[in-house]
């Protein structure tokens, strides 16, 4: 997504598209605006056939990375891959530069790809079949891919980019955590040859057109394509599927989309297991890019549609959050809710791992000076926890941590810990936090290495963690 502030200059003014127009063959009188997203693209016409006009503002994108994307696609068709076709300028460019009083912008032109868009749909199972087989026929070439230019960036890059986002917002806490751990889980996985190269990254049908003619699909825009896990291709193509009701049939559409891939390319199991982790990468990664597609956007000088569009930007940001991490807040518990923090309970299967109910934890923190917390949805009450500092050594322990049977399974544990850490160390500036749990109760050994708790000390019933600052 490009930065609004560029894309109401833009939009306002068509002097960057005509001024790149004429550095390229055409029929005059024919340029329209199409759309404006990651680029701005515009439509015109050369002996009455179709072309499309791609360009870019400097701050958005380099030379560097839509040269290495244009070599990679020439390589492609060079292939026999079937894409869209890039045009040579008048001064014989595959890409043009433009200065205007805005600053510079990077120019292409792609032929009109043959066949025509299916929505998803209404594609079938020969469409799936062959959409996976297009992925994978991509992916084999990629593989065999030295460029003699630089290449495009990687998933590192992608990954140092969300970090510096998210740096800049203190309060993404939660995100910031869910980036330190997908950086472990993607640096542990095996790479190299067959599993990794250079991917399309947004190989959805939007970005395919059907030749019913060829029985294959053509693909466009590759300006997001990177070097990562083949997976990820996959990830991206089947994620609408994965989002469908009707859980059933989107499960078989996905399962014949594979079959056309495997058909060309093997995938193993272990890598379509890990797809919730590569969804996990494709969430920060959007997050990051819209959240800085908004950065120092005056609304008073801004027009409504790029207000409209802000917004509906927003929102898909606040989505994001809550998928990975629900809002929860925490709240002294007092007269006004002790009783209902009584009435929290976990399910009957935990009861042998957490058997000491609220109400004595309660009466322990009034009488031991503990401190009890409640834990919101809303204005929902949904669990409870309580820490205390031992005075022997000053050191912080959370005594007790409970989410209500009702709304486990919600992402609310991880989302309550992560606060509570978070209230714990800005009251108290502890840099260590201790906890204990049964050996038994997998969930939350889980839950807390998963926030960084370190096996501290352990015995046949207790398991000590330490989280370090």
């Amino acid at each position: 997504m490009m930065h609004l502030n560029n894309m109401i200059r833009g939009t306002v003014s068509s002097i960057p598209s005509k001024l790149l127009l004429q550095l390229w063959e055409h029929d005059a009188g024919t340029l329209k605006f199409w759309r404006a997203s990651s680029n701005f693209v515009y439509t015109f016409e050369r002996d009455g056939a179709r072309y499309f006009l791609r360009y870019i503002h400097e701050e958005d994108n380099t030379t560097q990375q839509i040269e290495a994307e244009l070599d990679f696609i020439l390589y492609l068709i060079g292939e026999g891959f079937p894409a869209a076709v890039p045009v040579r300028s008048r001064n014989g460019q595959w890409m043009e530069t433009i200065e205007t009083e805005h600053g510079r912008y990077f120019g292409t032109v792609f032929e009109q790809a043959k066949g025509s868009h299916i929505p998803l749909e209404q594609m079938s199972d020969g469409h799936l079949t062959s959409w996976g087989k297009a992925l994978a026929s991509l992916h084999h070439l990629s593989e065999k891919y030295r460029p003699e230019t630089p290449s495009r960036k990687s998933w590192e890059d992608a990954l140092t980019f969300i970090s510096s986002v998210l740096q800049r917002y203190p309060k993404e806490t939660v995100l910031s955590h869910e980036l330190s751990l997908l950086r472990k889980e993607l640096q542990a996985l095996p790479g190299g040859e067959g599993l990794t190269g250079l991917i399309h990254y947004d190989f959805e049908t939007d970005n395919m057109f059907y030749s019913a003619e060829e029985a294959q699909f053509y693909a466009i825009d590759f300006d997001d394509a990177m070097v990562h896990w083949f997976i990820m291709d996959v990830t991206s193509a089947i994620s609408d599927l994965l989002d469908q009701e009707g859980r059933e049939e989107a499960m078989r559409q996905v399962q014949q989309f594979l079959a056309g891939y495997r058909s060309i390319k093997p995938l193993d199991e272990f890598y379509i297991d890990r797809i919730p982790l590569f969804r996990k990468f494709a969430d920060l990664y959007t997050f990051a890019r819209l959240l800085r597609s908004v950065e120092g956007m005056d609304e008073t000088q801004s027009p409504e549609w790029a207000i409209t569009l802000r917004d509906k930007l927003l929102r898909i940001c606040d989505q994001i959050r809550e998928r990975h991490c629900p809002a929860v807040r925490l709240a002294p518990i007092d007269h006004n809710n002790w009783h209902e923090c009584t009435l929290l309970e976990v399910t009957d299967e935990q009861k042998n791992v957490f058997p000491v109910p609220a109400v004595y934890w309660l009466a322990e923190s009034a009488y031991c000076g503990f401190t009890p917390l409640a834990i919101y949805s809303g204005e929902q009450l949904i669990g409870f926890t309580v820490y205390a500092v031992d005075q022997a050594d000053g050191a912080y322990w959370i005594m007790a941590y409970m989410i209500d049977h009702r709304y486990q399974n919600k992402r609310f544990g991880k989302a309550g810990m992560i606060e509570l850490i978070q209230y714990m160390r800005g009251r108290h500036s502890c840099g260590s936090i201790f906890l204990g749990h049964r050996p038994g109760n997998e969930r939350a050994a889980h839950l807390y290495a998963s926030l960084g708790f370190r096996i501290a000390n352990q015995s046949e019933q207790e398991i000590i963690r330490e989280l370090s600052e």
